[in-house]
């Protein structure tokens, strides 16, 4: 049996790369793969202290901070949709609604604003590395934001309405 390591109530950081585009990785990998913030400094330790390469962020010496500078802690998460078994990937769209994502339509969630993210994930040790470990996707889902669109109501009522006559076409 595999380890898992659950991620709750959690966001991205930096780019996702759902799509597995090299332009949109830094290094130019076509590897799906996500940054997930950890929550709290105790889950990271308990993290590291499991093997995983957990990274923090570091203070920008060409930016003046308010307020002393708190590290984010986060950890790399491949999504492999090519598996022979796939992780399950679900999109929480503003209407609630539950979209389960595919290979073919899994990069639209590169381009969403994302609201709260939860993650199970199976523990990996690394061939070349023994004792290192990584993180791959099992289960993710995906809420999407709705906050900041001031148009997001009036069109989900629009969705939600029924046509009169089943042969009205939208055009």
């Amino acid at each position: 049996m595999k380890a898992k390591v659950n991620i709750d109530n959690t966001r991205f950081i930096f780019d996702t790369n759902f799509s597995g585009d090299p332009n949109r990785d830094r290094y130019g990998s076509s590897r799906r793969r996500v940054n997930v913030v950890i929550p709290t400094e105790e889950q990271a330790q308990q993290l590291i202290e499991m093997g995983l390469n957990v990274k923090q962020t570091k203070p920008n010496p060409n930016y003046t901070y308010d307020e002393p500078f708190v590290p984010t802690f986060y950890v790399p998460v491949t999504v492999n949709m090519d598996s022979k078994w796939p992780p399950q990937v679900f999109w929480i769209t503003t209407t609630g609604r539950k979209v389960a994502c595919n290979a073919e339509n899994i990069g639209q969630l590169d381009y969403i604003r994302v609201k709260n993210v939860n993650l199970q994930a199976n523990l990996y040790e690394n061939r070349n590395n023994p004792g290192q470990y990584t993180l791959y996707a099992d289960i993710l889902y995906v809420e999407q934001d709705a906050d900041a669109d001031p148009y997001a109501a009036k069109y989900e009522q629009r969705e939600m309405a029924e046509p009169n006559d089943p042969n009205d076409l939208p055009y």
